[in-house]
């Protein structure tokens, strides 16, 4: 997450510091799914055709009853109008070290290993960071015009500003085994399988590289430390996998937990990632949370850093929040599925899933009305090609303003082109456009259009350019004035 961000803003020639705990990427994968809105963020940082390669695509979710009967199917591969798979299944470690060499290749990212924070102070203007070196290094102070807190769930930086976490009680324990497979093993499912036994509820989730993971619901009476043990973690596997030749890299027990930080700034220090919210990983939502997070965040201290008003800050909560709740919840809904450990109550949930599962189909939510989500807004725009490159290729870090014709761009063109530094078209002026742009603007009826650039539609509506503009002026006008910026970033748990 802390990688992620940093790439975007330095992207955007924005000075960045990265402290981070830690020397190495963690060694073993904590997320394992990644779906199409954190590709298009791996896209932007410039590194997706490197990692799409080591990715394995995600046909979808089956949920099977205690029996094995099928009680309904997730498609995972569906078309998407974003360019890139719906979504993959991908190894932890060796995407994390390309997304650091791609950030530590950038030349205005300076990052700093083994830099532990220690200690926040708020100025008027700037923030104090103090990191310690681990080893016999000396330590680190820094002063940034903005820190953000990725540092995940147990967040240093949260804990130090004392904000508090609104817990929407979900607080389960998981037996997780990440398993290498022999070369001769017959195999598991190439899909995750949600098996709702309530003897004992259990996950199967597939990775690239002949590795599965298995996540083993603790049931009532076990201790996390006896499940731990080599001899315990073996006998629950074997009496799934049978004698089937497998290597446990890792067994280690994690509680889920559905928690959103109350606040998400405070002052000039902000939170992202699991520090400002954490999920249950029905959904394999979490990274991706995240990732959306740093798209949101990235644009937008952007502009503040250039001279628009601090205000633009607070659209991140009120947007992100809101969005990232609907995600959790859902993700709460499908692990008390999987997770009935009631004979009477699983049979009951069997019938009702076997009679209608519409209810349980899973889309992420749009953004919520606000300062930057005007009429025809929220939605996530799609990747047609522009130009013969993907759209977000082609319009870079910037945003959109798509009209019909001249008369849709109204009088404030040019303060969209030459203040926001937008690309602003007319549709005839657009270098061979795919059919689909225009058959989105006749389907929501619009003019004219505005995508953000974390590509969600600012608005759009039949008209001119005008009317929007009238609405985000002050929000998004800007004076130029290089700064910086500062991530904390540590190993997070699960």
């Amino acid at each position: 997450m802390g990688a992620i961000l940093a790439g975007l803003l330095g992207r955007r020639g924005i000075d960045v510091i990265v402290l981070e705990r830690d020397l190495e990427v963690f060694p073993l994968p904590r997320a394992a799914h990644i779906d199409h809105t954190g590709l298009r963020a791996v896209q932007e940082l410039g590194c997706l055709a490197e990692l799409l390669p080591s990715t394995i695509p995600n046909p979808g979710i089956e949920f099977l009853a205690a029996d094995g009967d099928v009680l309904m199917r997730l498609p995972g591969d569906q078309p998407t109008w974003s360019g890139v798979p719906t979504s993959v299944y991908f190894h932890q470690p060796g995407f994390d070290r390309a997304l650091r060499a791609a950030v530590t290749a950038l030349p205005n990212v300076d990052v700093h290993l083994e830099a532990e924070v220690v200690d926040v102070a708020q100025q008027l203007d700037w923030v104090t960071l103090r990191a310690a070196k681990r080893g016999n290094g000396s330590p680190v102070e820094v002063n940034a015009r903005y820190v953000v807190g990725c540092d995940g769930a147990t967040s240093p930086v949260r804990e130090m500003l004392d904000l508090a976490l609104e817990d929407l009680g979900f607080h389960e324990q998981w037996l997780v085994v990440d398993l290498l497979l022999g070369e001769d093993h017959a195999g598991l499912p190439p899909q995750a399988v949600y098996v709702c036994d309530p003897a004992r509820p259990h996950v199967i989730i597939p990775m690239p590289g002949r590795r599965h993971r298995i996540e083993f619901m603790l049931l009532p009476g076990e201790e996390a430390a006896t499940m731990q043990r080599p001899e315990r973690v073996d006998e629950v596997l074997r009496k799934l996998i049978g004698d089937q030749p497998v290597t446990v890299e890792r067994a280690a027990v994690y509680t889920f937990h559905g928690l959103i930080a109350e606040k998400w700034r405070s002052g000039r220090i902000l939170l992202a990632g699991d520090a400002a919210h954490q999920m249950p990983p029905f959904l394999g939502q979490g990274m991706c949370s995240g990732f959306r997070d740093a798209t949101n965040l990235a644009w937008k201290l952007h502009r503040v850093l250039e001279g628009a008003p601090e205000a633009l800050l607070d659209t991140y909560q009120t947007e992100r929040s809101p969005h990232v709740r609907e995600v959790v919840k859902r993700a709460i809904d499908y692990g008390a599925i999987v997770g009935t450990i009631d004979p009477q109550a699983a049979q009951e949930r069997d019938a009702a899933i076997r009679s209608d599962h519409r209810s349980l189909l899973f889309g992420l939510p749009p953004l919520l009305p606000g300062p930057l989500v005007l009429e025809g807004g929220g939605g996530l725009f799609g990747q047609p090609p522009v130009a013969g490159v993907p759209l977000d290729d082609a319009v870079g870090q910037r945003f959109l303003v798509l009209a019909r014709d001249d008369t849709a761009l109204g009088s404030t063109g040019a303060w969209w082109k030459e203040v926001v530094g937008a690309w602003v078209t007319t549709v005839a002026d657009l270098p061979d456009p795919d059919p689909s742009l225009v058959e989105w603007l006749d389907a929501q009826g619009a003019d004219v259009a505005i995508l953000r650039p974390d590509r969600y539609v600012l608005g759009a509506a039949p008209g001119s350019l005008d009317q929007f503009t009238a609405q985000v002026r002050d929000l998004l006008g800007e004076d130029t004035e290089p700064d910086q910026v500062a991530t904390t970033s540590s190993r997070m748990s699960r």
